[in-house]
């Protein structure tokens, strides 16, 4: 068994209410079974799944419903469904003024 550990942010310092795009994930033969999200953040995030069969992200969408981390919060998610491609929108309601967001995804193959 192999496992996949990726960054889709890394100590990002978001201080405004756009939305934050994160890296795009290349998943090969990995499939995403969890997001770690480390939002040190003093907002709280709301995080949409988004996914695409291209590499350029050209087609992409929506995967579920976006949720909310608190603020100072570590917390997971779980993903069972397969996308070639794939990446985490944030977006805070409140600009943040201190911290940063860390997201790890952990993929697992056979």
């Amino acid at each position: 068994m192999s496992i996949n550990n990726s960054k889709t942010f890394d100590a990002e310092a978001i201080r405004d209410t756009s939305g934050h795009n994160g890296t795009i994930v290349y998943n090969g033969d990995f499939i995403i079974k969890t997001i770690i999200i480390e939002n040190g953040l003093n907002q709280n995030v709301s995080l949409q799944c988004q996914a695409s069969a291209n590499a350029d992200f050209s087609n992409s969408f929506n995967v579920g419903s976006a949720f909310d981390v608190s603020a100072n919060t570590d917390t997971f998610q779980t993903c069972e469904s397969y996308f070639p491609y794939w990446r985490l929108v944030a977006t805070c309601n409140t600009a943040p003024t201190t911290g940063d967001l860390t997201v790890h995804t952990m993929g697992v193959k056979e």
